[in-house]
């Protein structure tokens, strides 16, 4: 397994869903899913909900898309 949500409890109170990814040089490391994209912009890793979190994991988890070409 490469990839997992982990709750985040803050300490304002709000608790977030956060998707983590093995390190991509340190592979025994958990890092959030932005760390391995280099810019923590570059994607939306944590989310308000477990539901949310674990519909958004595809983009996480090597899946790629299909590609048809129309005329």
């Amino acid at each position: 397994m490469n990839e997992r949500i982990v709750k985040r409890e803050c300490v304002d109170g709000r608790v977030i869903y956060v998707i983590q990814q093995r390190h991509f040089v340190f592979r025994w490391w958990w890092v959030d899913a932005w760390v391995n994209s280099g810019c923590r912009e570059a994607c939306k890793y944590y989310f308000d909900s477990h539901e949310e979190a674990k519909k958004n994991l595809c983009y996480f988890d090597g899946s790629t898309s299909k590609d048809t070409v129309l005329k």
